[in-house]
């Protein structure tokens, strides 16, 4: 006992001095999830904590209206958003399987050709959102006060685009390259600049929705020039791991990177679609106080989602690692010890949005009773899906890690399409405005099962030996 205590003391403590590959094909799981995991879940929590905060300060400095704004843009920027999840997501995971697998050269490759593709989505989408601006706002069916906010951060944010995309991408390629905590302190750095910028640009210059808007935009541009530096320097002092080089891998890889993201992009954009669709229909059955109410809950179940979606991203680099470097009992030992955190925390996540409702709707909107207790009400519902957003989020992120592209798409379209619609077309007309709160728990119980009869299927299918 005391010589292996001494041993895995003596591998942290030549952690910086080893490559990648070697820390995660032999550090112990549990250390390895510590390491890498927990960095990562404080990487979304910042994300989801900034988000929060400057939902917080929208609401409060600029109403619900202001607020409402923003979820009704989502349906145009989760096009967008679902692409450099895409790249980024089925780039990285094909990163780490190469690293693992020891072709760190062929890695830094296509490294360079995920951000390329990165920087011309970002041009493409900004250019996009310039020549079709009237018209998108139309399709949003947007109009008055609502819709001349909508317009206003839009017209905004587009301009950052491109440096958006490249943080999102560089972020996880940062950990994909064992800087986990790097890559934390980076966005715990922009979430921080951006909680004062929203300050500054909202109670300060009084920019109203236009503030918040560049608030974020300027953060995230920031980060990603870190990030951007990072690899330079990398590149220059010819460092081990990924580095900038000459993009290759051509079309064949290009397919394989958009078929490995692919759920993920369906994610997006079905949630762009859903959001759009619930909007509708709350507005038909509520009115504009019930997508306020909406967003708040929306907020509230993203901080929960991004310490999931954290877990998930901290572990994929050791699934894919182990699994490139054909170490399988050590997949199944970091997946079992995913899904397991992360239904622990489900369950402390969903007790404290069933008992802790009013307190946190009261940080959104102030002086505002009607938006309160439609919250309330909205609130106590959609909780119950915290139950069952883990067993979702695990089960996309494991096949993904695999770069079992059909098995995570499965997932991404019964939880994002198909149930989210057949509740909405089900439930409202059966049972009012409840029905609506009751899709989302609806929709992720099933997609929960789907998710489970996955993973199982997979697990039985493989015989492993014990990876911890």
């Amino acid at each position: 006992m005391n010589n292996k205590t001494n041993k895995e003391k003596q591998l942290l403590k030549n952690d910086e001095s080893r490559s990648a590959r070697e820390l995660f094909t032999t550090l112990p799981l549990g250390r390895l999830m510590i390491k890498n995991a927990f960095p990562a879940v404080a990487s979304m929590l910042f994300m989801a904590i900034y988000q929060v905060i400057d939902a917080v300060m929208v609401g409060r400095r600029l109403g619900p209206e202001a607020l409402a704004s923003v979820n009704v843009l989502y349906p145009i920027l989760a096009v967008f958003i679902g692409l450099a999840v895409m790249i980024g997501v089925g780039g990285n995971a094909r990163l780490a399987v190469l690293l693992g697998a020891g072709k760190a050269k062929e890695a830094s490759r296509i490294f360079s050709l995920i951000v390329t593709l990165g920087v011309g989505l970002g041009i493409v989408g900004s250019i996009i959102v310039r020549v079709f601006f009237p018209q998108i706002l139309a399709i949003l069916g947007t109009s008055g006060e609502l819709g001349d906010l909508a317009g206003m951060y839009l017209k905004t944010m587009y301009p950052f685009f491109t440096t958006m995309i490249l943080f999102f991408i560089l972020e996880q390629s940062v950990r994909n390259d064992g800087h986990a905590g790097m890559a934390a302190s980076v966005m715990a750095g922009m979430a921080i600049l951006n909680i004062i910028l929203d300050y500054v640009f909202l109670f300060i210059l009084n920019m109203g929705i236009e503030g918040a808007a560049l608030a974020t935009g300027i953060s995230q541009t920031i980060g990603a020039i870190i990030f951007i530096v990072y690899f330079i320097i990398k590149t220059l002092k010819n460092q081990c791991g990924l580095s900038f080089a000459l993009p290759a891998g051509g079309f064949d890889v290009i397919f394989a990177i958009i078929m490995n993201g692919s759920s993920e992009l369906f994610n997006n954009l079905a949630l762009g679609v859903t959001t759009f669709l619930f909007n509708r229909i709350i507005i038909s059955y509520v009115g504009a106080i019930g997508v306020a109410a909406f967003s708040v809950t929306q907020y509230l179940l993203t901080v929960g989602m991004m310490v999931f979606i954290g877990l998930g991203n901290g572990t994929q680099p050791i699934i894919s690692y182990n699994y490139g470097a054909q170490l399988k009992g050590r997949v199944h030992g970091a997946l079992v010890r995913l899904f397991t955190t992360s239904m622990i925390l489900g369950v402390i996540f969903f007790i404290l949005m069933r008992f802790q409702a009013d307190t946190l709707a009261r940080f959104f909107i102030l002086d505002h009773p009607e938006a309160i207790e439609t919250t309330l009400r909205v609130t106590r519902i959609v909780s119950w899906s915290m139950i069952f957003i883990p067993v979702g989020i695990v089960a996309s992120v494991f096949f993904t890690a695999l770069e079992k592209a059909k098995k995570s798409l499965v997932i991404a379209i019964c939880r994002g399409f198909v149930f989210t619609v057949t509740g909405l077309s089900v439930f409202p007309p059966l049972f009012g405005e409840t029905g609506i709160w009751i899709t989302p728990v609806f929709a992720e119980g099933a997609t929960g099962l789907i998710g489970m009869s996955l993973l199982y299927l997979w697990v039985s299918k493989k015989k492993f030996r014990d990876g911890s």
